[in-house]
């Protein structure tokens, strides 16, 4: 997978943090010196998938705005949670991904200035099946 650095890709992690799927749980947290709940405790939200799926559930990186977390970390975030812009927790001060070499799926994935996902057109409806394959049988993890 080709990821991008480049400023129209890494825009992202300051409005809409990208989604783990379910490996990157342990990696990331091993990375950061953690067990995997604790991992989400402190630095995950819970966010439901859109439509007839809404059961399922995916983790992501919890957004704040104005130093201010918009969904505690651990939480179930509310349905409007996606549309609101906010700062990856995993964003520093001065703009550098402080996960990046096991960064989420998703942000690996994703490429802003080509607008693609996994090299192909980005269209949010086949990103939402992508996470909801990758999450189904995962609902452990997220509960």
């Amino acid at each position: 997978m080709n990821s991008c650095s480049c400023a129209a890709c890494r825009s992202a992690c300051s409005r809409d943090p990208g989604r783990l799927v379910p490996a990157d749980v342990k990696r990331i947290a091993a990375y950061l010196g953690l067990g995997a709940k604790e991992f989400l405790l402190r630095h995950l939200v819970r966010i439901p998938a859109r439509g007839r799926d809404r059961h399922i559930r995916f983790l992501a990186p919890a957004k704040l705005r104005a130093g201010r977390f918009l969904a505690a970390p651990g939480s179930v975030a509310p349905p409007y949670y996606s549309e609101e812009a906010g700062r990856c927790v995993f964003l520093s001060g001065e703009g550098a991904c402080l996960v990046h070499p096991v960064k989420p799926f998703e942000c690996a994935a994703y490429m802003g200035c080509r607008n693609t996902f996994l090299g192909k057109p980005y269209k949010e409806k086949d990103v939402e099946a992508f996470f909801i394959s990758r999450w189904r049988k995962f609902q452990d993890l997220v509960r």
